[in-house]
């Protein structure tokens, strides 16, 4: 069955919608668009009503405000750059075909250089032990079922039986979905790195150069399904310490049990940094822990417990800050059985719509921080007439996915 796109939603006040479109200005200045424009070549030689400035402030108010059809975002965005920049506009609002269009000329990769200048500004919060935390999760959105997405982006008939069994939250077999996997800084609850791919594709394969990116200094939680054991060594060839979680029933030698409770190991089928036929055993430390009854099974780098305590490694681990939730919540209402899928209905059109997402989820995370100015005047704002992730967001939370995180109970 074809799902349908989303509806116009009702009117609300025009201030508070101007202020949600300043949010985006004022975290994507234009002169870093146009920066990013000129560096992927999209540089227009013409006078465009949508030049390729405005396509990318669209693409983002799309994911800000996804009830709404494309003319009255456009309506909304005029209005918003206007009472940005001041001054008055007479510019008439472009048909949805002119829009889609202009979409089509930009592309995705200008919103995935933004979102990289972007992350690349992040400031490192407060880590663990001089460590800055950064974790590795993975999220879905579904696409519309166009025939170009069904070809690029159809799960595997495995995925397909489980789609149609029972518990499988509605999604009908075969519906095509997009996959993010992503690293995000735990501390700023921001994301900093992603790779997009088709749900046929592996999960380990888009996180190998996300961990090609960590570096020293810096301590990558994640989890074996997400990462791969042989990714292992990918992250500590570039200098990054690991705290993954493994399943029940792996088994590690017990080398030497340590003063905590936990023990030194070798972690098999690691990688083959050092050597040539890829059976390098790397050293770890096994720590077992309940965290609020939850047993978790951790594997590390950090091989001394006077350096890094079992029960700090596991408590770190139980409360990291996963960003799957938050793109949960920025698409509430857009994706699986909750409502229409994104509106792209070409393979670049789904990767540019998830780069606006992220970004859009990259301008939620500035606005939290302290010293943001804007974050008061949104506050004032009318709650009803903003887009509902910002009002969650500004609900008394520190993070866009949720509030702080509680002391953990730790056994």
């Amino acid at each position: 069955m074809s799902r349908q796109g989303p509806a116009d939603a009702p009117g609300g006040d025009e201030l508070a919608e101007r202020i949600a479109i300043g949010l985006l200005t004022w975290t994507f200045p234009a002169e870093l668009v146009d920066r990013v424009l000129a560096r992927t070549g999209r540089t227009e030689q013409r006078t465009r009503l949508l030049p390729a400035r405005v396509v990318v402030y669209f693409v983002m108010a799309l994911c800000l405000f996804p009830g709404l059809k494309y003319e009255r975002v456009a309506e909304l965005l005029s209005q918003g750059l206007v009472w940005r920049l001041g001054g008055t506009t007479d510019c008439p609002v472009p048909t949805a075909a002119a829009l889609s269009r202009a979409r089509a000329r930009l592309g995705p990769e200008p919103l995935c250089e933004l979102f990289a200048a972007r992350a690349a500004m992040t400031v490192p919060g407060p880590g663990y032990r001089g460590l800055r935390v950064l974790s590795v999760d993975r999220a879905w959105f579904d696409v519309a079922d166009s025939e170009e997405n069904l070809a690029h982006f159809a799960p595997p008939p495995a995925d397909a039986a489980c789609a149609a069994a029972p518990g499988a939250r509605g999604r009908e077999p075969g519906t095509p979905r997009v996959q993010v996997v992503a690293l995000a800084d735990d501390a700023g609850r921001t994301i900093v790195d992603a790779r997009i791919g088709a749900a046929a594709d592996r999960v380990v394969v888009l996180a190998r150069p996300l961990l090609r990116g960590t570096r020293r200094g810096d301590l990558v939680l994640a989890g074996f399904a997400t990462a791969g054991a042989r990714s292992w060594c990918t992250a500590r060839h570039h200098g990054a310490e690991l705290l993954w979680c493994v399943p029940a029933d792996a088994e590690f030698p017990r080398h030497a049990v340590l003063s905590d409770g936990s023990y030194r190991s070798v972690l098999d089928e690691a990688g083959d940094c050092d050597s040539e036929d890829g059976t390098l055993a790397a050293p770890v430390r096994v720590l077992e822990r309940t965290v609020d009854g939850r047993r978790l099974r951790l594997v590390t780098s950090l091989l001394d417990p006077a350096e890094a305590p079992a029960d700090e490694l596991a408590a770190l681990f139980a409360s990291r800050w996963r960003f799957a939730g938050a793109l949960a919540e920025m698409t509430a209402g857009r994706s699986g059985d909750t409502g229409p899928a994104l509106r792209a209905r070409t393979v670049r059109g789904v990767e540019q719509e998830v780069w606006g997402h992220l970004l859009v989820h990259q301008a939620l995370a500035a606005l939290l921080r302290p010293e943001t100015v804007l974050r008061e005047t949104v506050r004032a704002a009318e709650p009803s007439a903003l887009p509902a992730r910002v009002v969650r967001v500004l609900r008394g939370r520190s993070g866009p996915s949720g509030p702080d995180r509680p002391a953990r109970r730790v056994g």
